[in-house]
């Protein structure tokens, strides 16, 4: 039985629930109100296949509660629509108890008790006309491959539907070592087929842990995840982006998070929020070891100061890359050229610091200066000619 990876006997949320909320908390409510603004009526439904109990038991919010919260937030301008399920019952009944106190704030919100593959047309149907948020976390293996793939197709590009699941590593990890030893029997690579879709996922996996040195499964885990999003997308109107969730800074991870769009303005939104949620993180957890040695004092700020230098300096060479062909560029078209290895971690200040400092020595210029960073149209300035 798979719970949401907030259920269970928890006092407070763990670090990687800290960095998963915070991107619930910038990206969910963000899309909502993006995607409702041009329908009539303006409404979003936000879905948790596997919604725990909604609140822990110190009384912090979990996913459940940062949904209702949110569409509490917005609700005078956006009808958020909130669609619960959890298995457990117990778990459910605290649920449904959280939800009544935002029912009776006036926040429309369903609660099922069951698996979530059982209500999965309904979801659909609750959402007819409306734009579609679908988060799926569960503590053990997502939903199976041939679940999940025609939920991609059954809803066309508009009203907009995205997806954010939690692709579990430990799981590869288990797995390909089952699989390595030949230990087929003890049900992890079973799973592993099954939530992959077939067995390629083996020979991915193999491959990526023999390169690596053989010593671990981390890079394993990454390459099954990021093969696994590029075959469910695969002749969909969908493109994904893969972010590792780590207890600690230099820990394996847990699990990736796997977002799947057919909005570039979703892959913007989504980077940004993927930030501050990190910066949540990090403050949770403290500082990087590495980053001790020299850090004036001990501070999670000098470590995010450093980082953000970092990120500036990489946006700021991968734009006179992307610049150099003379062509104009639609920021929101490019996101990954120009975020690259930092994408997830600079936030839209390192790119407005880094286009800021090359316009100002003509090296680019805009085309289009929009309101909002990621609505530029940019180009090679005269400094950069010829």
């Amino acid at each position: 039985m798979s719970k949401g990876t907030d259920a269970g006997l928890l006092d407070q949320p763990k670090p990687q629930s800290v960095y998963k909320h915070g991107i619930l908390e910038q990206y969910a409510i963000r899309f909502a109100t993006m995607t409702a603004s041009k329908l009539h009526p303006k409404r979003s439904v936000l879905f948790d296949g596997f919604a725990g109990r909604g609140r822990f038991d110190g009384g912090k919010a979990a996913s459940a509660e940062h949904m209702m919260v949110g569409a509490q937030k917005v609700k005078n301008t956006t009808q958020i629509d909130i669609f619960l399920v959890e298995q457990n019952h117990a778990d459910w009944e605290k649920l449904d108890g959280v939800a009544d106190e935002y029912r009776a704030r006036g926040i429309e919100i369903e609660t099922r008790h069951g698996d979530c593959e059982d209500f999965l047309d309904e979801v659909y149907q609750h959402a007819a006309g409306a734009s579609l948020f679908m988060f799926l976390d569960p503590c053990g293996a997502v939903l199976p491959f041939t679940t999940l793939e025609p939920l991609l197709r059954k809803r066309g590009r508009w009203p907009a539907t995205e997806f954010l699941m939690n692709f579990n590593a430990d799981l590869i990890r288990r797995a390909g070592g089952q699989y390595k030893k030949g230990q087929l029997d003890l049900g992890g690579v079973a799973k592993a087929d099954l939530v992959c879709g077939g067995e390629w996922w083996r020979e991915v996996a193999l491959e990526a842990h023999i390169k690596s040195g053989g010593k671990t499964w981390e890079a394993a885990a990454e390459a099954v995840a990021v093969e696994y999003a590029k075959r469910l997308t695969a002749g969909t109107n969908f493109a994904w982006a893969v972010a590792p969730v780590r207890r600690q800074v230099h820990h394996q991870p847990v699990y990736f998070l796997i977002f799947l769009t057919a909005n570039p303005h979703g892959f913007w939104v989504f980077g940004a929020a993927a930030a501050k949620a990190r910066e949540k993180w990090l403050t949770f957890i403290g500082p990087d070891e590495d980053e001790l040695e020299g850090m004036l004092f001990d501070t999670v700020a000098d470590q995010l100061e450093r980082e953000h230098a970092k990120a500036i300096a990489t946006i700021t060479k991968n734009l006179r890359t992307l610049c150099a062909d003379g062509a104009d560029h639609p920021v929101v078209q490019r996101v990954e050229l120009i975020f690259g290895e930092v994408y997830g971690e600079a936030k839209e200040t390192a790119f407005s610091a880094a286009l800021r400092q090359l316009v100002k020595d003509e090296e680019v210029e805009f085309v289009t200066k929009a309101s909002k960073p990621h609505g530029h149209v940019i180009r090679r300035g005269t400094a950069l000619k010829s």
